[in-house]
């Protein structure tokens, strides 16, 4: 296997069309991050293996939270 495919499983940005491999155990909502172009994905589906954007991007949990703490101080 070259250095390239890291994993068995191949799916394909819907950003830049870049091949992905994947380890053998991905799961639902898995995050990704394309190699070509850095967008940040998530696993869509498992059969067959599907990326899609990421809603939101991550890191963002809490952040309509941290909005409404501010609006009451």
């Amino acid at each position: 296997m070259s250095p390239d495919h890291l994993g068995n499983q191949k799916a394909r940005c819907p950003e830049c069309l870049a091949a992905i491999w994947l380890k053998d155990g991905v799961e639902m909502w898995d995050p990704v991050t394309c190699p070509e172009c850095h967008t940040l994905l998530e696993v869509s589906h498992v059969r067959p293996l599907t990326l899609d954007y990421v809603e939101g991007g991550w890191g963002d949990e809490g952040f309509e939270e941290d909005e409404e703490e501010e609006r009451w101080r």
